[in-house]
């Protein structure tokens, strides 16, 4: 005697069109995820980049010479003398003040004393480059205290913007980063690879230094959660799908 034996039917949820979905759905989920776990990343970034910044600000201020190695202050507090080059100052457009007043900041080569060469000064925020080079002029010599920053150069990218003369203009008096190489082109002593980003002195006059001690977590925490939101929702979405599927005869 001879007995049949049928194959269990596989679930319509397990065949066809519906495992694609099942792939879509978790490609989709998944990637959320992974776009919530790289926004907290760069907050960590932030947060560190945040702590550093504060740590140098506690340290002592170190004196500023062109026989400086640039790798040993780049992100400290320095301090340097001279007198300023207030003929060759330029700005830096897009700028805004710590109430987010739209402006420039104004940017300025400081003749070190003693020496034939110059270090770049980002000196704070101003409302307008009009007249910026006169109207804030400081003949006497100074002694300037900052953050030695290291040189904005453009990246290598079609979309990044440039820095161009306006119609004119035969040099370049607003710029958006602070390219020390190109701005060397237009600076009539030799600068350092470096820039030094003033820390405020306690005035209210202008140009104004940002606050060092005002810093920020950026959007990062708030674009996790929406991507773990909307994770959650395609979650809970799909769920509901398939339970109405299995609910249909």
């Amino acid at each position: 005697m001879m007995t049949s034996t049928t194959s269990p039917r596989v679930h319509r949820l397990l065949r066809g069109w519906w495992i694609a979905k099942h792939l879509f759905a978790l490609i989709i989920f998944v990637t959320l995820i992974t776009l919530g776990f790289w926004q907290l990343d760069r907050l960590a970034q932030r947060r560190a980049a945040n702590a550093a910044r504060l740590a140098a600000l506690s340290q002592p201020a170190i004196p500023l010479t062109p026989a400086t190695d640039p790798a040993t202050v780049i992100g400290r507090r320095v301090v340097v003398s001279g007198t300023f080059r207030n003929e060759e100052s330029v700005v830096l457009r897009g700028r805004r003040s710590d109430s987010g007043v739209d402006g420039v900041h104004l940017l300025t080569p400081l003749q070190i004393a003693g020496s034939d060469q110059a270090v770049l000064v980002d000196r704070g925020w101003i409302p307008s480059a009009q007249g910026a080079a006169t109207a804030y002029a400081v003949t006497r010599p100074v002694t300037i205290e900052g953050i030695a920053r290291a040189p904005q150069v453009r990246p290598d990218s079609p979309l990044a913007g440039r820095d161009l003369p306006l119609p004119g203009e035969t040099r370049i008096n607003a710029w958006l980063r602070v390219d020390v190489p190109a701005i060397q082109q237009q600076v009539g002593a030799p600068l350092l690879p470096l820039f030094i980003e003033q820390l405020p002195d306690g005035s209210s006059a202008l140009p104004r230094p940002p606050d060092p001690y005002r810093l920020d977590e950026g959007p990062h925490l708030s674009y996790a959660l929406q991507w773990f939101t909307f994770a959650g929702i395609v979650g809970v979405g799909y769920i509901f799908l398939l339970r109405q599927e299995l609910q249909r005869r």
